[in-house]
């Protein structure tokens, strides 16, 4: 299948800011490429056509990097210096919606493989959901997104409404052309996982796809463990 996609890479990403002086986060070296070298090749090889990327007012070298080391994918870029990563979101989806009946948006620290993007997508348009968090067991962060999910695969709370909590947000979202034009203002949360919380408790049709492994790299630690998980994925 083909859907476009959107890379939020308009953090300051503070927490690695100590290892990597100097070095903005969608640049910092993984494997000996840019950490949004591997999410755009992790998109396209899941059957993206197009990547709309939005990087913050230091973000100068990520469209040239892109646009030389994959040639063969068309993007769209945005610059912008937003307040929060709801307003990042918000954003992206807005430009997506112009041309698209639905979406990805994925966070740029976010490590998956294509074969799980691609399930994700599927899944999502299949089940005729207004939107999507793709999910893992695997739960490595300092500040996890719970999420539950019934039988049906449909998110029933998240956040401080979760109960169950088997289950974390990963970083990739699926979107519809409705649902973005329904957002709210970018006043309206000050955090994206404040807008998935709303979002589900407001009775929106969300759906939750349980992916394998996936990887957040937020912190000096994490970067060797996505070198080894990138590793095991090109074996």
């Amino acid at each position: 299948m083909t859907i476009a996609a959107g890379i939020i890479a308009a953090g300051e990403g503070s927490r690695l800011a100590g290892s990597h002086p100097n070095t903005i986060k969608p640049l910092i070296p993984v494997a000996g490429k840019p950490l949004i070298h591997w999410v755009v090749g992790a998109l396209r090889s899941s059957g993206c056509r197009e990547v709309a990327v939005l990087a913050n007012s230091r973000g100068d070298a990520v469209g040239p990097y892109l646009s030389s080391n994959f040639p063969d994918v068309p993007f769209l870029f945005l610059s912008a210096d937003t307040a929060s990563s709801f307003e990042s979101f918000r954003l992206v989806s807005l430009r997506l919606a112009d041309g698209n009946e639905d979406f990805l948006i994925s966070t740029v620290d976010a490590l998956m493989r294509p074969a799980d993007i691609a399930r994700f997508a599927g899944e999502c348009r299949a089940s005729g959901a207004d939107a999507g968090l793709a999910l893992t067991r695997h739960v490595d962060d300092e500040k996890p997104l719970w999420a539950d999910v019934d039988g049906a695969g449909r998110v029933t709370a998240v956040g401080p409404d979760a109960k169950t909590r088997r289950a974390v947000t990963s970083g990739l979202y699926y979107m519809t052309r409705a649902a973005a034009r329904a957002l709210p203002g970018a006043a309206a949360h000050g955090r994206l996982r404040d807008f998935w919380t709303s979002l589900v408790a407001s009775g929106a049709r969300v759906s939750g796809v349980i992916l394998s492994t996936t990887l957040d790299v937020d912190r000096p630690e994490d970067v060797l463990a996505a070198e080894s998980f990138l590793v095991m994925g090109e074996k």
